[in-house]
């Protein structure tokens, strides 16, 4: 299941969690910046130089949360085989 784990030393990761053995596949680093808008959330990669899936230690992990559906999404685009093209709000429908 893709979960949002925050570790002992402050960091959120997002990744496909196994529960029982804590293996994560394509974990992602959350940054959370504050702006005029409100938060900024950015995704990048947990394992640069790690080769494969990290297991993590159960004792470093402080909650385990289910993502809200536009952060579950975010994440989901990113690890997608099909290319989508931008999203568009003023598209004007041709007549």
């Amino acid at each position: 299941m893709i979960k949002i784990i925050q570790l002992a030393t402050a960091e959120q990761i997002i990744a496909e969690v196994d529960e029982i053995s804590y293996e994560l596949t394509n974990p992602l680093f959350i940054n959370i910046q504050q702006t005029e808008k409100g938060p900024n959330i950015q995704l990048f990669p947990y394992n640069l130089i790690a080769a494969g899936n990290i297991i993590l230690n159960p004792d470093q992990i402080i909650w385990m949360a289910d993502p809200e559906q536009k952060l579950l999404n975010q994440y989901q685009e990113i690890f997608s085989k099909i290319i989508t093209p931008p999203k568009k709000d003023n598209i004007t429908p041709i007549k």
